[in-house]
């Protein structure tokens, strides 16, 4: 029997965000919100309370902006660290490998989104250093401020094409 997508009674994703060759969809901004819950970023305007679409927009920005730099790749032992810490948040690590392949994701490809985020965190923390006390409120707002001017800038200057408008359906 043949099947043609395009007579699909729903949508299979929703285009947000199309920042240069990055595509940040409906279920990127589903995805996240799982990670979210199983993950703690050291930079805080990625653990902040807001619009999770916009705060992927500007990771994919931010991602795109460190390209292949090598002072911003970790090394082999800092992914495997971080995505350890995320699996460490089920009874067995391999519930939180199930979780992934729900979500379409292999521990190859797991491991690939791990590095790409510890790339963008890294780029983050050398271009708008942390404050050295991440309890006090006031520093906290402070580098908000400046981290908020830094990626509107950068923004400025990518290939952003925000596609929201479009999205008319459920």
């Amino acid at each position: 029997m043949f099947f043609c997508a395009a007579f699909a009674a729903e949508p299979l994703d929703r285009v947000l965000f199309v920042v240069g060759e990055r595509v940040v969809t409906r279920s990127d901004v589903a995805f996240e919100t799982f990670f979210d819950a199983h993950d703690a970023s050291p930079v805080p305007a990625f653990e902040a309370a807001g619009p999770v679409d916009e705060r992927l927009r500007d990771i994919a920005v931010i991602r795109q902006l460190a390209g292949d730099i090598s002072v911003f790749q970790p090394s082999a032992a800092d992914v495997r660290t971080r995505a350890d810490a995320f699996l460490a948040h089920w009874p067995r690590a391999d519930d939180g490998l199930a979780a992934l392949r729900a979500w379409g994701l292999d521990e190859s490809g797991f491991l690939g989104l791990v590095y790409s985020r510890l790339v963008v965190e890294r780029c983050v923390r050398r271009s708008v250093p942390l404050p050295a006390d991440l309890t006090d409120t006031a520093a906290l707002v402070a580098w908000s401020a400046r981290y908020d001017a830094w990626v509107a800038e950068v923004r400025g200057r990518t290939s952003l094409r925000d596609l929201r408008e479009l999205d008319v359906g459920p």
